[in-house]
């Protein structure tokens, strides 16, 4: 069985990650044959969040609030690092069994990406950078009721510091026409 491959979407909360990887799943037919796997942050912010009792929450991630002049930060705890680490093994287990997977991420730092490009080194890997207007990506946030206000900057001001050779921009653009974007790249990456 040929080996799967990995596609990460990077970006803060609130540019459109889980919605684009929804839709793309729709039409990774396109892309490949078989279906695309999703996994990533946003279903294991829910299973903390179920939880209930607020511990997962804080040794998963922290926004710090902006004071006097400095935005808001974002950092992972322990157990974010651990779960963010597992998860790139879990991405690359998948695509060796033969399984294409769609990963929704948030890469703060070259430590992190440095773990992903070392777990996925023997599978396919692919990543786009997501990326939104700040008062495009503020007004998203402000009309959620299930993100930290805040999130959007601090995880925004992070993953600005981590390279990207594929970008798509959500500011102005529909669902569809995003992606539009990634199943020409992703075509023309595989090739």
């Amino acid at each position: 069985m040929a080996a799967g491959m990995v596609l990460v979407l990077d970006g803060p909360s609130s540019v459109g990650r889980s919605t684009t990887l929804t839709a793309l799943q729709e039409r990774w037919s396109a892309v490949r044959s078989g279906p695309l796997l999703v996994a990533g942050l946003a279903a294991t912010r829910r299973q903390a969040a179920a939880a209930g009792d607020g511990r997962w929450a804080d040794l998963f991630d922290r926004v710090e609030p902006s004071t006097a002049g400095r935005p808001p930060r974002f950092r992972y705890g322990p157990l974010g690092r651990t779960l963010i680490a597992g998860m790139h093994r879990s991405a690359a287990a998948w695509a060796r069994a033969g399984v294409d997977v769609a990963l929704d991420h948030c890469i703060v730092d070259g430590a992190m990406l440095a773990d992903l490009e070392r777990a996925c080194a023997d599978v396919p890997l692919v990543i786009v950078g997501l990326t939104c207007d700040p008062v495009v990506l503020d007004a998203r946030e402000a009309d959620r009721d299930d993100v930290v206000p805040g999130r959007s900057a601090a995880e925004r001001a992070a993953v600005l510091g981590v390279a990207h050779r594929d970008v798509v921009d959500t500011t102005a653009a529909t669902t569809d026409e995003v992606v539009d974007e990634l199943v020409a790249l992703l075509r023309v990456s595989r090739t």
